[in-house]
């Protein structure tokens, strides 16, 4: 998802900061970005290390400038497990980069964008990549969809915080369905009823892109393939 989301907004003319778990997969990405025409910075990152994701932040900042104006939030991962199955390491490690993880960019970004905003400064935009997990239920689920939900209502908070308290930062909330990325391999779904990556990174794409005067409060995405929808 995120190379997807790098690959599109390096080809439209930004020049993607992508990070990762692995260094690796992130110079890779970058890779990728530049055999298509584009450029890319490739950093790696535990975002569910506040302490990472504040140095790195800060270090994007000071070397971009006023082009660090979006932040998209897609880090996420999932282990299926029914209730009694669940461990305690288990259901911390899909909250922390689920939930905390994008509280902790946000928050960085948000302070950031505060810092250097002047009254005729255009607004940075944080997008939010949530899941239609949010909203559905399923089993052996527990632990991506409460995080996902939460997330949910993180986003909401989020946008009406931003509203209030006047941040020069809009935030958009987008819930794709399932898409053909390796998290998905455990479910065995088909790769038939599954959205290509590159469609949700358009919709990123359309996000910050939006005329200062507005912002999507939630997108949600289907695959027109996927059986049992509208759910």
């Amino acid at each position: 998802m995120g190379r997807a989301t790098a690959l599109r907004l390096a080809g439209g003319g930004a020049h993607p900061v992508a990070s990762d778990l692995d260094p690796d997969a992130a110079g890779c990405t970058a890779e990728l970005v530049e055999r298509a025409g584009g450029t890319a910075t490739p950093i790696g990152l535990d975002v569910t290390d506040s302490a990472a994701v504040a140095a790195a932040m800060r270090s994007v900042a000071d070397q971009y400038g006023d082009r660090f104006d979006g932040l998209v939030n897609n880090a996420g991962t999932d282990r299926g497990a029914g209730i009694t199955e669940i461990t305690d390491e288990h259901w911390q490690s899909v909250i922390a980069v689920n939930q905390s993880a994008p509280l902790y960019t946000a928050r960085e970004f948000v302070r950031l964008m505060s810092d250097r905003a002047t009254d005729d400064s255009q607004p940075a935009d944080i997008v939010n990549v949530i899941s239609i997990s949010a909203i559905t239920v399923g089993t052996e689920a527990a632990a991506y969809n409460s995080s996902k939900a939460a997330l949910a209502m993180l986003t909401r908070i989020m946008q009406r915080e931003a509203h209030e308290y006047c941040w020069p930062v809009r935030v958009h909330g987008l819930m794709p369905s399932a898409m053909n990325t390796p998290m998905m391999e455990q479910w065995q779904l088909s790769d038939e009823v599954m959205m290509d990556p590159d469609t949700v990174a358009s919709a990123i794409e359309f996000m910050l892109c939006l005329p200062a005067d507005s912002f999507i409060q939630n997108l949600v995405v289907n695959s027109r393939r996927e059986p049992g929808w509208p759910r």
